[in-house]
């Protein structure tokens, strides 16, 4: 068996466990597919992972890219593995993860070239009652076995559901789908309609009633939001930080680490910027001002869309002279959808598919725009967008000679990392408005250590959502919104937000290394196309990158 089959017999296997995430990455061999939950189909599936990397394993002398590509594989495949077996997030209650959202927020991003494909989709409309009807079996089962959600998680779920039943079919993502030119359209829409009406939102509204009905009785209180109140959740949680971080690092190691960066280092930054930005000297003065001044809010859906355009487009014509290598791909900034929007982070990326048919697409959350501090945009723009996520996301669909599951490999330490890194690297590129805005970015990178104290005091240390909530007010001036909803993202994706900081200060340490061993040899296009021009990775491979190229 050589590296290459392996390579392709997990991109197969890996689309075949996700169907509608294979149709977004414009793989259409599944396109009349949905995951199914039931458990000898499971126990098949992570079976197929192991023996993968049980292959792998056996392959000898492998160097270069060879070296990633093995070590990428096994990474992944283990990962699935114990994903499956420990069950909790196979069929997750949760807003971001959960089997709804990969119906409403996927299909939304679907693209089809033939009308075979987009029948293909009608056939999984017709599905979906089962799929819902089986998610919520596989639900209540975990519940029944003390795995129940979080009700803050729950809740969310709620919100998003009623958000769906109550939109307009002009809105409703099932029928966005843009068909070839030719086709009949008409009679295709007319029966994704059908099956939207008869099969789709009914499904959905039963899914809606059982959640309720069976789950909501047992989901784990406020004050029990955490894994560590589950049986077996200490080992889920340990699982999670190596999966989210590629470090097997204690929880509490990872706590100490978010709080000494947290209330210690970057208090300084605040008080020198804060005096030149509003003549205050202190990090409480700074936040009652961030807190409190209503100019410094967002007044509109379209003010918020222009906003990010602009400093995307300003991003844009400054990166020649810090990258070598720059996707062809354009990057669209779009709201995200209506329905989905109230439980949703503020923003996030979607990488652009195999076939080139979608663009990258910088989703910004418009929800109550005047409840949304303008100050903390010009960062987030700049982490999802340019030189952020469309960079390494693009730059990695883009790729050619690595086998295809490389481009799309979800290795979060190193991509979070990267975006988070770019924050900060947007300022040595003079891409911030003013100090306003580099208040904002500090505020960013304050917000990211407080994740690494939060999701470990929650999953780990028994916080309430209560606590994690006041944590991240007494340390970051970010809005309650914000707050709240990131909190509950925590709660229901425990470990991924470990992976920003603790990627970021792996590359800066990196960069820092390169700096002081090449000296006045040290190129930072070279450095950066390092980071991006092999796909993403885990950190200690990316170390192992960094280094040969220093040498």
């Amino acid at each position: 068996m050589t590296l290459e089959s392996l390579a392709d017999r997990y991109w197969m296997t890996v689309n075949e466990y996700n169907p509608t995430i294979a149709t977004v990455r414009g793989v259409h061999d599944f396109d009349d597919r949905l995951r199914s939950f039931d458990d000898d189909w499971l126990g098949e599936m992570a079976s197929r992972f192991a023996g993968i990397a049980d292959e792998a394993e056996k392959l000898p002398g492998l160097a270069g890219q060879a070296r990633i590509t093995r070590a990428l594989l096994i990474h992944e495949c283990r990962t699935w593995v114990t994903d499956i077996s420990q069950r909790y997030f196979v069929a997750a209650i949760d807003p971001y993860l959960g089997p709804h959202t990969r119906l409403l927020s996927d299909t939304r991003q679907n693209t089809v070239q033939t009308m075979e494909q987009a029948d293909a989709l009608l056939g999984r409309y017709g599905k979906v009652g089962n799929y819902l009807v089986s998610a919520l079996a596989y639900q209540r089962a975990n519940a029944n076995q003390g795995l129940p959600p979080a009700a803050a998680s729950l809740n969310r779920v709620i919100s998003q559901l009623d958000g769906y039943l109550a939109s307009g079919l002009d809105e409703d993502p099932f029928l966005q789908l843009k068909l070839p030119e030719g086709s009949n359209a008409h009679a295709w829409r007319e029966e994704a309609e059908r099956l939207v009406n008869d099969v789709i939102r009914p499904a959905m509204a039963e899914y809606r009633a059982g959640l309720v009905e069976h789950i909501a009785p047992v989901a784990r209180p406020d004050d029990k939001a955490g894994l560590m109140w589950i049986p077996g959740g200490e080992e889920i949680y340990a699982h999670l930080i190596h999966k989210f971080t590629q470090l097997h690092k204690p929880a509490q190691e990872i706590h100490d680490l978010g709080l000494e960066w947290a209330t210690e280092i970057n208090a300084d930054e605040w008080a020198k910027i804060g005096q030149r930005a509003f003549g205050l000297g202190t990090m409480e003065e700074v936040f009652e001002r961030l807190h409190n001044d209503p100019s410094l809010r967002f007044t509109s859906e379209e003010e918020m869309l222009t906003h990010a355009r602009g400093a995307v487009e300003r991003a844009w014509e400054a990166v020649d002279d810090w990258f070598g290598a720059r996707p062809v791909t354009p990057c669209d900034v779009v709201p995200v959808p209506a329905a989905t929007a109230p439980a949703m982070p503020p923003a996030y990326y979607m990488q652009p598919p195999i076939d080139g048919s979608r663009p990258g697409t910088y989703f910004l959350n418009t929800y109550k725009p005047e409840e949304r501090d303008r100050f903390e945009y010009e960062s987030i723009h700049f982490h999802e967008a340019i030189p952020g996520h469309h960079f390494d996301r693009s730059l990695a669909a883009e790729l050619e000679g690595i086998p295809t599951f490389r481009r799309y490999a979800a290795v979060y330490a190193h991509t979070e990392g990267w975006g988070l890194y770019s924050e900060r690297l947007a300022d040595e590129m003079g891409l911030y408005s003013s100090d306003v805005d580099r208040l904002g970015m500090i505020s960013a990178d304050a917000w990211r250590a407080g994740r690494l104290v939060v999701d470990t005091g929650l999953h780990a240390l028994g916080w309430s959502r209560q606590q994690a909530i006041d944590f991240l007010r007494r340390w970051t001036p970010i809005g309650l919104l914000t707050i709240e909803q990131e909190v509950d993202r925590y709660i229901g994706m425990a470990g991924q937000a470990l992976s920003y900081k603790m990627g970021q200060l792996e590359i800066r340490r990196l960069r820092a290394e390169a700096e002081r061993r090449l000296g006045d040899a040290f190129d930072i296009k070279g450095f950066h196309d390092q980071l991006l021009t092999h796909g993403a990775m885990p950190l200690p491979l990316l170390a192992d990158t960094i280094t040969a190229w220093i040498q």
